[in-house]
């Protein structure tokens, strides 16, 4: 078995692996363009954001694939290098043969690249999950919020409620018998009413942006002390991620109105389901990613809503793992519930998840690494 980063001339037999894979029942598949959204457009020669595609192949077939996207973090002050990991496969999940390419492959990427980080994972029982957990990766779910727009269709068509009788009829009688209504008709009074009562939400207005300018790098570095660990987030770093040419992602600019100071920005996208294992046939907006002063969190999150609830979407979801942006959700009326995106990070990485460096003191969104793969 050889590993190796793959060139141009391997993308066909990665695409023979992704038939073998799906002729063995599997749905996961290796992306055939290695690069970020914006990386052929939007990234200067150099710069050090940037994804490249590692295989395992026996000389005939590839048979384990993984992207590396190369990135910058500062923690604590101190900026580092690291990789996020996305879509590891090994051609082991369908033939116990090629059970150990996977292992040898994530060495090398390793070896390579000892601070790596993965998002997602899934349930504790997940493949994903399960994979990271043997090698030993440390690993905090990173807490998940909702807000149910339109809660009579939330009742109705959200997959958790059909976990069990009791749930799927106690959703029905609340969708049908007008409490759905109800609560939609109180959150939304809530929403217009919280910034003419609350401090954290006035004096603030927001405007859509087709890209990130230079404002966007003051707003970056000016905010990085509020946070023991932020991922680069700079204009350059965030064109490249969330592509201008790329619609599906909306951008909000957020400032002070009685200064026209730069408060932030958020990041939000939509998607109408259709029989999604999750939501149904549900119209998903997902607060992506943002950035800020601490204190400006409130105002971004709420930013964030009232666009989306404008959309028309029927629930609005995000996942925060800063006090101050967890805190921020909570005071724009969004609900907590149990968190499956887990955040890895491998042994050789910093001392996060400790009194250095805890959970609750590290920037971490929805959008970041591959977060967004199905809410799109």
């Amino acid at each position: 078995m050889i590993i190796r980063y793959a060139e141009e001339i391997d993308l066909a037999s990665v695409a023979r692996f992704n038939d073998r894979l799906k002729a063995g029942g599997r749905t996961e598949e290796m992306l055939l363009s290695p690069e970020l959204p914006g990386e052929s457009k939007y990234r200067p020669e150099g710069f050090p954001i940037y994804r490249r595609m590692i295989i395992a192949e026996d000389g005939q077939e590839v048979r384990a694939a993984m992207l590396l996207c190369h990135h910058n973090v500062f923690v604590n002050g101190q900026k580092l290098d690291f990789c996020w990991t996305k879509l590891p496969i090994s051609e082991g999940i369908i033939n116990t043969k090629y059970a150990l390419a996977i292992i040898r492959l994530m060495k090398k990427a390793l070896d390579d690249n000892p601070f790596l980080m993965g998002i997602g994972g899934g349930t504790s029982d997940s493949d994903g999950f399960q994979f990271f957990v043997k090698l030993k990766w440390k690993y905090r779910p990173i807490p998940f919020f909702f807000y149910p727009v339109r809660a009579g269709r939330v009742m109705k068509e959200l997959k958790y409620f059909d976990r069990s009788a009791g749930l799927r009829i106690g959703a029905r009688l609340g969708a049908y018998s007008g409490i759905g209504a109800g609560v939609s008709g109180l959150l939304n009074l809530q929403r217009k009413a919280s910034p003419l009562f609350l401090r954290d939400l006035a004096g603030y207005e927001h405007s859509v942006v087709d890209h990130f300018g230079d404002w966007a790098d003051q707003v970056f570095y000016d905010s990085l002390s509020d946070y023991q660990f932020a991922v680069r987030s700079d204009a350059t770093a965030l064109n490249i991620v969330y592509p201008p040419d790329d619609q599906r992602y909306i951008r909000i600019k957020v400032t002070k109105k009685d200064t026209n100071r730069n408060a932030g920005w958020i990041v939000v996208a939509t998607k109408q389901m259709d029989n999604n294992h999750y939501f149904g046939n549900l119209k998903v907006g997902t607060l992506v990613d943002g950035f800020g002063l601490s204190k400006d969190a409130p105002a971004l999150v709420f930013a964030g809503i009232n666009y989306l609830a404008g959309a028309g979407v029927d629930i609005i979801v995000a996942n925060f793992s800063h006090e101050a942006w967890v805190k921020a959700c909570r005071l724009s009326g969004m609900l907590t519930g149990p968190s499956n995106y887990q955040i890895f990070v491998s042994p050789k990485g910093p001392p996060v998840f400790e009194e250095s460096c805890p959970l609750d003191k590290m920037h971490l969104a929805r959008g970041h690494s591959d977060g967004m793969d199905n809410l799109l």
